[in-house]
């Protein structure tokens, strides 16, 4: 099995969110997706965008092949548990959260996969 990169993941300071509340906002981002009855698993980050900003992306692994981002997006606005401050900026539809051997989540292995 590959060891993952030692890189250390950067400390985001989004502009929206204060540093402080980071690490909570991901944990609620999770709790809100896991209620969706097609989400099997997911994981949320700060990652890389299109312009290479680094913006909240939730990583969702679906039982459902049909399942959009749109969708996604349209299902957290509905259950009001989120600011709009507070919901991810981008949506990733992947085939496997990787983990480590302990059930860790491989977050840079994550982003440069997906």
């Amino acid at each position: 099995m590959k060891k993952e990169s030692r890189q250390k993941l950067k400390v985001i300071h989004d502009n929206t969110i204060p540093p402080e509340k980071q690490r909570y906002l991901l944990r609620q981002v999770e709790n809100v997706l896991y209620e969706h009855p097609d989400v099997i698993e997911v994981s949320v980050l700060f990652a890389p965008s299109k312009n290479e900003k680094e913006v909240l992306t939730a990583f969702i692994v679906s039982q459902a092949p049909d399942l959009t981002e749109e969708q996604i997006h349209t299902f957290l606005q509905q259950s009001r548990a989120l600011t709009q401050e507070e919901l991810p900026r981008q949506y990733r539809m992947v085939p496997e959260i990787p983990k480590t051997l302990s059930g860790k989540v491989l977050k840079l292995k994550l982003i440069e996969d997906f």
